[in-house]
């Protein structure tokens, strides 16, 4: 499904200029220089110039293009060219232009629940060490943290992406109270982006996880083992993140008896979700190591 705000164009530009500027088509044309016997005078048309009575250039062309309706200054994509641009497909819905702008359509069929008070929406795709995986029709997957992950990190000092290109097990490293924790996706993938966008401003990791929090951008590689390979899916998912946040608690519970009754839960049972700020580090390690380091069977 193609991004909403992706919108078509009428566009003229130069096809000898060193720099294809598209200049949307409005009004009359007969008033524009490159439309007149006047664009004999353009150091362009002198530099190629054929002999030519034409009353309009030559290196003229006109073509359709496409462009984003959300961006203040529109970026001219020509039509030939679409999958160039993720507006292009359903990798539009990680855009930050589409996600901020207010009431974003999406399909009806894409519900989402709450488990425990934890954000788990029901399309996606989740590994046991509490990332997420959507796969559209298109083979494109974008990947990121859940919303239990990025409870547990409260706020995110910085993130460095160990790759940005090739076939790998995505991974990132995430600085948090001066700890370096390290979070993999599970699955082999054709990794083919990462958000370098969250090195500027890592709060948007926590603020909007399954938004413009996203981590990762991959293809499926055929012949290769399918990336939702053992991944969570559908009805599974809230009686598993039930499970974790029961896990969680009794290891909380733990701390907390080791911390002479320091706050780690709310009064609702449910963790805090600035708990990795209440941890030394020791604690901050094996809680984890054991919640969200590689994938348990």
């Amino acid at each position: 499904m193609n991004c909403p705000f992706l919108k078509e164009a009428r566009v003229k530009y130069c096809d000898k200029s060193a720099f294809r500027k598209m200049i949307r088509i409005a009004g009359n044309l007969a008033q524009e220089t490159c439309s007149t016997p006047l664009h004999r005078q353009c150091s362009v048309y002198q530099r190629f110039a054929e002999d030519s009575e034409e009353s309009q250039c030559p290196y003229l062309r006109e073509s359709l293009a496409q462009y984003c309706a959300t961006a203040a200054v529109p970026r001219f994509i020509p039509y030939s060219e679409p999958l160039l641009s993720r507006c292009g497909g359903d990798s539009h819905r990680y855009c930050d232009g589409y996600l901020g702008t207010a009431n974003q359509p999406g399909p009806d069929e894409r519900r989402d629940q709450a488990v425990g008070g934890i954000r788990v929406p029901n399309w996606l795709y989740y590994t046991s060490n509490h990332m997420w995986l959507d796969a559209d029709v298109s083979g494109t997957c974008h990947m990121g943290m859940d919303a239990f992950l990025t409870r547990v990190l409260g706020s995110v000092e910085r993130i460095t992406f160990l790759r940005q290109s090739g076939v790998h097990r995505p991974s990132a490293v995430l600085t948090v109270r001066g700890v370096d924790l390290e979070v993999i996706f599970p699955n082999h993938i054709l990794l083919t982006a990462s958000n370098l966008y969250l090195r500027a401003n890592p709060g948007k990791l926590t603020a909007d996880p399954y938004g413009m929090g996203w981590l990762f951008q991959g293809v499926q590689l055929p012949g290769q083992a399918p990336v939702t390979s053992a991944l969570i899916r559908g009805e599974a998912i809230a009686p598993w993140m039930d499970s974790e946040i029961a896990r969680m608690s009794n290891f909380l519970a733990e701390c907390r008896v080791s911390r002479h009754g320091a706050r780690l839960m709310n009064d609702g049972g449910v963790f805090s979700a600035d708990v990795l700020q209440e941890l030394n580090r020791e604690e901050i390690l094996r809680l984890f190591h054991e919640f969200f380091w590689g994938m348990r069977t």
